[in-house]
């Protein structure tokens, strides 16, 4: 009967230190990325652009999203719908939007509760810093406050994988160039070597010997100028 009194005793301590966890989760990732904010920007204010670097989309790509609202800036939304636990079900909302600084959303995730994730972007040199931040209320209970352990590891560890996809998404795409037609590119331009030669040599020259060439055609004797 002791090793029961044992179980009982250690199943008390660990009730007593959940207590001494904070009830708060926050946690950030920073990343810096080779290009201006105003490039970086379009990426996290656009929630339709967020599946393109996120760690969580290639968890279940069965999984459902819905949009509304704008398509960026204060009030678009997203939600998401899936049957594997790592995903889940829920929605987020863009609350805050600074040009080129600032997106805050809020995050619902129905019975798992609420969150709120910011994204910081700071000039740095030619580039720019990007800081995801994330901050959740775990409640006052002890086992939720141990739940916050686990949660501030799996989500940093995301946060950390997706930032660096959002680093060579956008440094990969910012850096191919833009398409051009022929007309730019200049392969309509340039004039055959010899007529090039010739018009640039004597422009009146071409002009005459194609008059000749004319007359000749016409049967007639070229007039030639008395000088």
């Amino acid at each position: 009967m002791r090793w029961i009194l044992y179980i009982l005793v250690f199943l008390a301590l660990l009730v007593l230190a959940g207590f001494l966890f904070p009830r708060e989760v926050t946690l950030e990732r920073s990343v810096t990325i080779a290009k201006p904010p105003q490039t970086v920007f379009p990426y996290v204010n656009n929630l339709r652009n967020f599946n393109s670097w996120s760690p969580w989309y290639q968890l279940d790509p069965n999984t459902k999203y819905e949009y509304s609202g704008p398509d960026e800036g204060v009030g678009a939304a997203m939600s998401w719908s899936s049957d594997n636990p790592n995903v889940g079900s829920g929605s987020q909302t863009i609350t805050a939007s600074e040009p080129d600084s600032l997106v805050r959303t809020e995050l619902d995730f129905g019975d798992q509760g609420v969150a709120t994730a910011e994204f910081h972007l700071q000039p740095q040199g030619g580039g720019t810093q990007v800081t995801w931040q994330f901050n959740s209320d775990m409640g006052g209970g002890p086992i939720a406050r141990w739940m916050g352990l686990m949660v501030k590891k799996m989500v940093g560890d995301s946060y950390q994988q997706g930032l660096d996809k959002l680093k060579k998404l956008v440094e990969s795409e910012a850096s191919q160039p833009p398409p051009t037609d022929d007309m730019d590119n200049g392969s309509d331009s340039e004039l055959p070597s010899d007529v090039d030669d010739a018009m640039g040599a004597d422009p009146e020259g071409v002009e005459s010997e194609m008059e000749d060439q004319t007359l000749e055609e016409e049967g007639e004797e070229p007039i030639e100028e008395n000088h």
